[in-house]
C-alpha cells in the first residue's frame, strides 16, 4: 500500500563542515549555501518514485559531501503517516568525505 499513492516524508541534516583550518572572513560564499543543499534534494524527491528510504538517505549524503566544505553527514529521513500509533518510521545514516 505504501507504494500507490506519495508519502510525506521529514528529511532532517546535520552537517559538520570545515573548522579552523578554513578562514571564513564572515562571508557568505565562504559557507554551505542551505539552498543549495534544499534544491538537491528536492531534485533528488522529485526525479523519480523512491521505494525504499535508505537509498534516498544515501543519495542525500552524498549530496551533502559533494561540498568539499562537509566532512560528515547525519542524514534522518522519516515516513511519517505508515503507522497510526508512531509518529514517524524511518531511518539514520551517518557518512564521512572518504578523502580525509
Amino acid at each position: 500500500h505504501e507504494q500507490d499513492a506519495p508519502q510525506r516524508v521529514r528529511i532532517n541534516l546535520e552537517l559538520i563542515v570545515c573548522e579552523g583550518e578554513c578562514n571564513l572572513l564572515d562571508r557568505i560564499e565562504n559557507v554551505v549555501d542551505y539552498e543549495t543543499i534544499v534544491d538537491g534534494v528536492r531534485a533528488i524527491t522529485e526525479e523519480s518514485h523512491i521505494t525504499l528510504v535508505e537509498p534516498l538517505g544515501e543519495r542525500i549524503a552524498g549530496l551533502c559531501l559533494a561540498d568539499r566544505r562537509v566532512a560528515r553527514v547525519r542524514v534522518s529521513v522519516e515516513k511519517l503517516d505508515v503507522y497510526a500509533e508512531a509518529q514517524s518510521v524511518g531511518v539514520e545514516i551517518e557518512r564521512a568525505r572518504s578523502d580525509g
